[in-house]
């Protein structure tokens, strides 16, 4: 059942939103990467400003029913390996609306606007980042290369380990 869900372009005027949805993410992501709060409270949203100021960085707003309740963060060359044309850098939903098939449904408008080589990663520990990713590639029939490596994440202890997914996406309508 499609549900009311759009993306739409994150704009310099919608900074503070996203910068604030953002640090949701990183407080999710805290979990599974111990990434400690600021002083003030926040996490260190380290370069996350580029994805306004660059045009080879694609950030969407996820919107349902007219509320925005995520983003989704495409990157292109020069900010991509250089076997790939894009990479889905980052997805998050508010907790709220998890589990009904709208991060589902916002990857595919994403997916709709770029074709070619795709990546995404995800920090190989958090599961329901990684069953969703296989749960998405499983129902829209997209065969991928699977490997895995260990980084750094800046400010951060310990090295991680990261799932990636290589694929290659063409529109079929």
């Amino acid at each position: 059942m499609m549900m009311n869900v759009q993306i739409t372009s994150i704009l310099t005027e919608n900074k503070e939103l996203f910068l604030n949805l953002y640090n949701l993410y990183l407080y999710d992501l805290s979990e599974f990467t111990g990434e400690e709060l600021l002083e003030e409270g926040k996490y260190d949203p380290t370069n996350t400003y580029l994805y306004l100021e660059r045009a080879e960085l694609h950030p969407f707003f996820i919107q349902y029913e007219g509320k925005v309740i995520g983003f989704v963060l495409v990157c292109s060359p020069p900010y991509v390996d250089d076997d790939v044309d894009y990479t889905v850098q980052e997805l998050f939903l508010v907790k709220k609306y998890r589990g009904q098939g709208l991060a589902a449904q916002a990857v595919d408008l994403v997916f709709a606007q770029f074709q070619g080589r795709f990546k995404v990663e995800q920090l190989a520990n958090n599961q329901s980042a990684v069953s969703f990713w296989k749960k998405y590639y499983e129902q829209h029939h997209i065969e991928y290369v699977e490997s895995e490596y260990s980084i750094e994440i800046e400010n951060v202890a310990g090295s991680h380990r990261i799932l990636s997914q290589t694929f290659v996406y063409a529109r079929t309508d």
